[in-house]
């Protein structure tokens, strides 16, 4: 059974981005009707209008429940029942444990963790009656293996994970679908704001996923209604070693070919 989206109302978090950008395009391929949120009106201005589709957007701080819930209401009001919700939006830093600040620590968990799982709630809240859905949910491999550097960062899509796990299972007999998409490094900006420095993009420029190729491969398994999405599929098979030689892997992860950051 295939899930289709022509004329179907999508609504992706996090649009202005790297990723985000490239899932919009994606979307409006398939003749959805898009709805791009974001923080940055300007931004979400400039997105629809060098977009060859008619794309909607929606200014909104990710932060503010009531805001969120009031955005998706009017979203239902002038277009429709929302069909495929996507969690794409994060944010990351990359430095030691003990070197991140408070801010950063909080943001990384108020936009990865906690606006998420308002998201969800909220817009699962409009699924269930309906008895039809699917939510998307943008985790990271980081959320599978944690290494140096990346321990707040890690530690919020790994929740991401065990919260879409446990999702998964409670909306099941509601018929609302949920997709986990775990990617590794990305190449978008993000590599560069997360480290500064660059050492980081310039180490894994060798293997990060382009963001068109990704978000096409979301697209397809949204439409396939697959359970879980892992790119590159190296590091999900890293990720599995990793439960199979936890010391081995903590080694590993020590070692300059590993450490990338």
């Amino acid at each position: 059974m295939t899930f289709q989206l022509e004329r179907r109302v999508v609504v992706i978090t996090g649009a202005t981005g790297g990723l985000g950008q490239a899932l919009v395009a994606a979307f409006l391929k398939t003749g959805a009707v898009v709805v791009a949120l974001g923080r940055d009106q300007v931004k979400l201005a400039h997105l629809a209008d060098v977009s060859q589709y008619r794309l909607y957007y929606a200014q909104l701080d990710f932060s503010d429940a009531s805001a969120i819930q009031q955005t998706l209401k009017r979203i239902e009001r002038r277009l429709g029942p929302i069909a495929v919700f996507v969690n794409n939006a994060g944010i990351g830093y990359f430095d030691t444990a003990l070197s991140l600040t408070a801010a950063q620590q909080q943001a990384m968990i108020q936009l990865n963790e906690a606006s998420l799982m308002t998201f969800c709630q909220q817009v699962g809240r409009l699924m269930v009656p309906r008895q039809a859905g699917m939510i998307v949910n943008v985790a990271s491999q980081a959320g599978k293996i944690a290494t140096p550097k990346a321990s707040v960062y890690a530690a919020s899509k790994a929740a991401v994970i065990a919260y879409s796990n446990a999702l998964r299972l409670e909306l099941a007999s509601a018929h609302i679908h949920i997709l986990t998409v775990n990617p590794g490094p990305i190449a978008t900006p993000f590599l560069t704001q997360a480290d500064p420095t660059g050492h980081y993009a310039q180490a894994v420029a060798k293997f990060a996923l382009t963001p068109t190729q990704l978000a096409n491969e979301i697209v397809h398994a949204v439409v396939t209604q697959q359970r879980e999405l892992n790119r590159p599929r190296f590091m999900n098979l890293a990720a599995l070693g990793y439960q199979l030689a936890p010391r081995l892997a903590d080694w590993l992860a020590q070692q300059p070919v590993f450490n990338r950051k």
